[in-house]
């Protein structure tokens, strides 16, 4: 056998095809590694994704309960199956586990929020309360959400009603196209007049009844449709008036009347709102510009019982009046101690001498000869009536502290600027400013029947145990928001809330009045005659969310029994910007074919309440949704939570 020796080049290339192989194996071996790691990440990925995934489904649901048992726990208390307390916290639910979902539980708490003002049922703007859910779950997973809840403000309806009839049993209607700016409810059938022309209601808001509308197609509806068979929502009762006391009790603010005479609608007591242009700006907006001063009537003589309301005198039986001694009714008004000739004295309105004090000619040859005097005082342009009390009633047409027959009130609470502070009444203005006194919270509260008129800068609920009466003109500083409710919290706003009745006055200054001829005998009547000095006759303003217990309405709706309907007397309209609260339909007039006895009356509705109600105005018990929050799990206890909220 032959041998042959290798050459260099071929054993240069044996050793250059072993390191190629060599090169292989690595390439191999971190490519099979970079797989098995891109392997593994992609299965460590998809294991913390499912493992995420399961928390987040686990966290959604313990969120969907939490939800769910805010929401529950608001059905509850509307449905009055639980109550907030009047303090402090309570338990709705208490580790309730979760059908269908194992290990799954719920606790529930609510409270009051607010100061303790908003521990009565009503609070300074509405009760408010917190709904606080925790849930959790066998994995260590806790969700904790909160819901903030109010309840709404009485003050939120244009006309509320318990029962769709009046006091008296007649069903009164919506009817001659009437209007309602704002919400309506009733728990009663709401009685829609059938009749043409269409409409004979126009209803511009949400309307919602307890039972159904008559007539539903007779009357338009510019809002969301009508719903009916809604829950009831029932009034408050004469237990809120002793808590709204306590509130006006603690600024100073509660009034008795010393003196109670006369019918249902005659106070001796009377509040009259003034608007005081404090800083010289030609405005009355300042938060110091809103005060009250309160005159009470102590005695009946010799003024008669309605002289703080300005009523008609009880027609005096005056032989020596009538020729040859006979005895026959004269004109009351001719004796009014609350109307005369207002002239100017200095840059004074006054009344020299009222209709009262101008003597009768007692020699005179006939009934004109005997009452001239008197007469030509009622035939002057310049005669007008006033509230008892007045300062034009003064000789000078200034303030009087006293009269014959009564008084203002000292202010015993709260203070004044010392602008205010120099004005005649000075030391009778009470403030309606918390500035001016602290403890103020927009409450004043008559124990009985009160008197209310003026002009209202501030925020102020009038209470009452039993009935308001509506005097004369009682109107915000700045006017209402009737449309485009751009509302602010300090915003004027006002609310009347009575045991009983709220009424518009028939007085003197509210009635057109007569007085009988020139004959011998007086015997027929002349046409009559406003005596009102307000700008606004034949009109009555009112501006106030007015809640009536038992019912609104005017005073002597109904003419006297035989008066022909010729004769009724009408009284004008009362124009209402804010709302109409009551148990039984308010009652303002009688119609005989064209003919009216009593007042129209003209509803709009003011849309500052909705955000901004009157103070401690009461509130329907309903629960509504405000906000949703989520809570913060670490260290949560109901007890921490809630110490001092």
């Amino acid at each position: 056998m032959t041998l042959f020796p290798r050459s260099p080049r071929r054993r240069r290339a044996a050793a250059s095809t072993r390191s190629r192989r060599g090169y292989a194996l690595l390439l191999v071996l971190l490519v099979t590694v970079v797989a098995v790691t891109l392997a593994l990440a992609s299965a460590t990925q998809a294991t913390t994704g499912r493992i995420i995934q399961n928390g987040s489904e686990r966290t959604s649901r313990l969120d969907d309960v939490a939800l769910t048992g805010l929401e529950l726990t608001r059905d509850r208390l509307n449905a009055r199956q639980d109550s907030v307390p009047a303090e402090g916290f309570s338990a709705i639910e208490s580790e309730l586990a979760i059908t269908g979902m194992p290990g799954v539980k719920r606790s529930t708490w609510v409270s009051r929020l607010g100061n303790t003002d908003s521990l009565a049922s009503a609070g300074e703007y509405g009760v408010q309360a917190e709904i606080v859910t925790r849930v959790s779950d066998g994995f260590g997973n806790v969700a904790i959400r909160r819901a903030e809840v109010f309840q709404e403000s009485f003050a939120r309806y244009a006309s509320f009603s318990n029962v769709g009839r009046g006091a008296n049993g007649a069903t009164l209607w919506w009817a001659l196209g009437a209007q309602a700016q704002g919400p309506v409810h009733s728990n009663d059938t709401i009685w829609v007049w059938n009749a043409t022309p269409w409409p004979q209601a126009v209803f511009h808001d949400q309307v919602t009844t307890a039972r159904i509308i008559r007539n539903r197609a007779s009357a338009e509806y510019r809002g969301d449709p009508p719903r009916e068979r809604v829950a009831i929502i029932p009034l408050p009762t004469t237990a809120e008036l002793d808590r709204v006391k306590s509130i006006a009790n603690r600024a100073g603010y509660v009034f008795t009347p010393t003196l109670t005479v006369g019918d249902s609608a005659n106070a001796t007591m009377r509040i009259e709102f003034v608007a005081i242009d404090v800083n010289g700006d030609g405005n009355t907006t300042g938060a110091d510009e809103g005060y009250f001063r309160v005159y009470q009537q102590t005695s009946t003589a010799p003024y008669g019982a309605g002289y703080t309301m300005g009523a008609v005198p009880v027609p005096p039986v005056e032989p020596l009046l009538i020729p040859g001694g006979a005895t026959a009714v004269v004109d009351s008004l001719l004796f009014s101690p609350n109307c005369g000739v207002v002239t100017t004295v200095g840059a004074l309105q006054a009344v020299p001498q009222t209709f009262r004090a101008i003597p009768a000619v007692l020699t005179g040859a006939n009934y004109r000869a005997r009452m001239i005097n008197k007469q030509t005082a009622y035939d002057n342009v310049n005669a007008r009536c006033f509230l008892g009390g007045d300062d034009r009633l003064s000789p000078t047409g200034v303030f009087q502290p006293t009269d014959s027959v009564g008084g203002w009130m000292l202010r015993t609470a709260g203070t004044v600027p010392a602008a205010v502070a120099a004005r005649p009444d000075g030391a009778y203005l009470w403030p309606l400013s918390p500035a001016l006194n602290p403890d103020f919270r927009g409450m004043i509260f008559a124990e009985g029947r009160v008197a209310v008129s003026g002009v209202v800068r501030g925020r102020v609920t009038v209470s009452a145990r039993t009935n308001i009466i509506i005097a004369h003109d009682l109107v915000q500083a700045t006017s209402p928001a009737t449309a485009s409710g751009n509302c602010r919290a300090d915003d004027d706003i006002v609310g009347l809330f009575a045991g009983r009745y709220i009424l518009y006055a028939d007085n003197s200054l509210q009635a057109p009045q007569r007085r009988r001829d020139n004959s011998n005998t007086g015997a027929a009547w002349l046409a009559r005659k406003d005596f009102d000095h307000s700008p606004r006759r034949p009109d009555m303003a009112v501006h106030a969310a007015m809640m009536a217990l038992h019912t609104y309405g005017a005073e002597r709706p109904n003419p006297p029994a035989g008066l022909p309907a010729a004769q009724y007397v009408n009284r004008g309209t009362v124009r209402v910007i804010g709302g109409l609260i009551s148990n039984f339909i308010g009652q303002t007039g009688t119609m005989s074919g064209a003919n009216l006895h009593g007042v129209n009356e003209d509803l709009s509705f003011n849309r500052c309440a909705l955000p901004f109600p009157p103070p401690y105005f009461p509130t329907t018990g309903r629960w509504s949704r405000s906000q949703i929050f989520e809570v913060n799990p670490v260290g949560f206890t109901p007890s921490g939570w809630f110490s001092g909220r």
